[in-house]
């Protein structure tokens, strides 16, 4: 019996159980969801690393105060996001959401996801060391600073995982997160 490959298996069973789990919850909450879009496939995982991401309590003006995501472009992610997620929220925050041009107001945001690879940098660099969890599609994001970048994998949407961005910016992430990664880098 070859136990690497049974260990491959498992991981990748493991994989699918997570993702499947993370787009039950979501799922579960939005029947209007049109989850065959992209768009709506990462506005169901924003919406999730939302609920199992955990922000210091200092992220935040007072405990009542909304979970505030910004959008550096992925305008068409931004409107899915904002109309999946309208009355509902993560943990008990509601949700804001803001349509940025750049590094403008990101302080002022605990989740920014950045579509330009252009804005990466600068947007990494203000948020360095804040408790704000960087998501986004540049190839560059994870090498910069961010927590978790969206690749297509053929018709499907994945994430990879930079756990050390993560414990940089004082947040932690749910082990059912590390689990439904493609791939997971620190920790």
């Amino acid at each position: 019996m070859n136990t690497g490959n049974n260990k491959s298996v498992l991981r990748g069973w493991g994989r699918v159980a997570g993702l499947w789990l993370i787009a039950a919850g979501w799922s579960v909450s939005t029947c209007s969801m049109q989850a065959q879009t992209e768009d709506g496939v990462k506005a169901a995982f924003i919406y999730n690393f939302a609920k199992f991401v955990e922000w210091p309590a200092a992220a935040f003006a007072s405990p009542a105060s909304p979970l505030t995501v910004g959008f550096i472009g992925g305008g068409g992610l931004a409107d899915s996001f904002e109309q999946n997620s309208k009355g509902k929220n993560a943990n008990g925050r509601d949700f804001v959401v803001k349509r940025l041009s750049g590094v403008a107001e990101v302080e002022q945001c605990q989740m920014i996801y950045i579509a330009d690879a252009a804005q990466v940098d600068a947007v990494t660099a203000a948020l360095k060391g804040k408790a704000v969890l960087i998501v986004g599609d540049p190839e560059n994001l994870l090498d910069s600073g961010g927590a978790i970048r969206f690749i297509k994998e053929g018709a499907k949407v994945v994430f990879d995982l930079n756990l050390t961005a993560a414990a940089q910016a004082g947040l932690k992430v749910d082990p059912k997160i590390q689990k439904a990664a493609r791939t997971v880098r620190g920790g």
